[in-house]
């Protein structure tokens, strides 16, 4: 990681219509990603993250403020939901965004790998509708994966997956950032998630959101894994981020509950 920023939002706004007028999600949001750098957006339900993501991706324009990111860069976007071409196979629904931007061989060595890796190599020729939703979700992954990303974006991207599924595909996501070396920016729910993929956790509060905190994790990630069932817990709890003033922050959402160390 280094200090050339690569993504930065500069003071955004955004509202969205609705029957009362408007509704204002972000307010002169800041915040900077710098290259190489793994961050983690945790918040409330409609706080949003996502609306972040579409902003960095382009697909939403934001109302006022400045976003720093070269368009010249190679970005990929894996969405909540599985977004394949239901007429084209795995293969080919991997091949068709690789082919705009690697030579066929190279983009053939790199597509195996990754299916191998992500245990589909047996299914590379079935069609989306003979898979099973953490099947597509894998394949959504390799798929962005596959064009080797300089900037990488996802919007909870394992949320609907089992534990030993989404623990495979975080060890097939951090041992390609650290052979790729892309920058990601990505939003989650779990805070055990958010602790072990990030270097640096950014927490928000609901709408209009703004950053409630930042915990930057200088633990190695193995030694993180090694804590993870410690550090979560079934608690009886609303999603509410909670502060301690003296010790740590506590994540609470769906009866998980997570302690950040404070780093301030």
């Amino acid at each position: 990681m280094t200090n050339k920023v690569v993504l930065e939002f500069k003071g955004i706004s955004k509202s969205f219509p609705n029957k009362n007028g408007s509704l204002q999600v972000l307010k002169d949001f800041s915040l900077t990603i710098r290259k190489g750098e793994i961050v983690a957006l945790v918040g409330p339900s409609g706080c949003g993250k996502t609306t972040l993501l579409n902003i960095a991706a382009g697909l939403v324009e934001r109302d006022s403020g400045e976003l720093v990111l070269d368009r010249e860069k190679r970005l990929a976007y894996v969405f909540q939901e599985p977004r394949l071409l239901p007429w084209k196979t795995v293969d080919e629904n991997i091949w068709f965004v690789q082919e705009q931007f690697l030579e066929a061989e190279n983009a053939r060595l790199l597509r195996n790998r990754l299916l191998e890796k992500a245990e589909l190599s047996a299914f590379r020729n079935a069609y989306p509708a003979a898979l099973s939703g953490g099947m597509k979700q894998r394949v959504e992954l390799i798929r962005a994966l596959s064009v080797e990303p300089e900037v990488l974006l996802m919007d909870e991207p394992f949320k609907s997956l089992d534990v030993a599924l989404r623990t495979q595909l975080w060890d097939l996501l951090l041992e390609e950032h650290e052979r790729q070396g892309f920058t990601m920016l990505f939003s989650t729910h779990d805070p055990g998630e958010a602790m072990i993929l990030a270097d640096r956790v950014v927490i928000l509060t609901d709408k209009p959101t703004r950053i409630m905190h930042e915990v930057v994790m200088d633990e190695p990630r193995d030694r993180r894994l090694q804590q993870f069932d410690v550090a979560l817990s079934p608690i009886n709890s609303d999603t509410l981020p909670i502060f301690d003033p003296f010790y740590s922050i506590h994540y609470s959402h769906n009866g998980r509950n997570a302690v950040f160390p404070r780093n301030d």
